[in-house]
């Protein structure tokens, strides 16, 4: 009887503790493990920002930057300007050229995901998933990734999202990406884009070279140029060019 007691007790205690353990996660969930970015300046940010991406249906866009660095934090800060209320935007990171990265990215419907994007294979390394701190609708979305080795650890709006290990690729470009869902176009307003590199790793800019083609997963040539371009400007006017697919 003793032994029945002391049985049952003890299994009362563990589901207590595990009750109280859901609980303390759910409000801390709730409330945000909140992990504000370096509290130094940037290292690098990109001159041309604000820029506008816009994305047809069925279409990625990728545009990078030429920061190219291995461990290193990036911030991203962009807005839906138009388009479907379900759209997808956010950052690249380590990437090889516009069709070999990695993609941190965001929904307006309040959902994330972590990509592997290698030409026409695309890998979900957090599959879409809700979170409750990506701002909804046409707000500001702040994304940041803290990369160091194979570990990559995810934030929204200073919350803790997710940790990736992944060492398909050590280093590479950083950039914004844009995907059309849906019906219309959609275009999306970043508005910067800096990164904090390891004290030990000088910042670097270039190309990063591959010798795959440029293109998006879907089969779309990137259209491109040695820099980044407000596509609120007319293009042969401003510039006096036009972008040309690579094919």
């Amino acid at each position: 009887m003793k032994n029945e007691q002391w049985l049952w007790r003890g299994a009362l205690g563990l589901i207590v503790l595990a009750l109280a353990g859901g609980l303390v996660l759910t409000v801390a969930l709730a409330l945000g493990w909140n992990n504000p970015g370096p509290d130094r300046p940037p290292d690098w940010q990109a001159f041309d920002l604000p820029l506008c991406l816009e994305a047809a249906p069925g279409e990625t866009r990728v545009s990078l930057l030429g920061y190219l660095g291995s461990d290193f934090v990036l911030e991203v800060e962009a807005a839906p300007l138009s388009g479907p209320d379900f759209d997808a935007y956010g950052l690249v990171y380590r990437a090889q050229d516009a069709a070999h990265y990695y993609g941190f990215v965001v929904g307006s419907d309040g959902y994330y995901a972590i990509l592997r994007v290698a030409g026409d294979k695309e890998t979900e390394l957090a599959s879409w998933q809700q979170f409750p701190h990506v701002h909804r609708g046409r707000q500001v979305n702040r994304l940041r990734v803290t990369c160091v080795g194979a570990t990559c650890r995810f934030y929204i709006n200073d919350e803790y999202a997710a940790t990736v290990k992944d060492n398909t690729w050590s280093a590479g470009d950083v950039g914004l990406w844009v995907r059309g869902v849906g019906d219309g176009d959609t275009a999306v307003q970043f508005l910067n884009a800096r990164t904090w590199s390891e004290r030990n790793q000088p910042a670097r800019t270039g190309c990063a070279h591959s010798s795959a083609a440029p293109a998006d997963r879907v089969g779309n040539p990137i259209y491109h140029s040695d820099q980044i371009l407000p596509l609120d400007l007319p293009w042969e006017q401003e510039f006096g060019y036009r972008f040309t697919p690579v094919l």
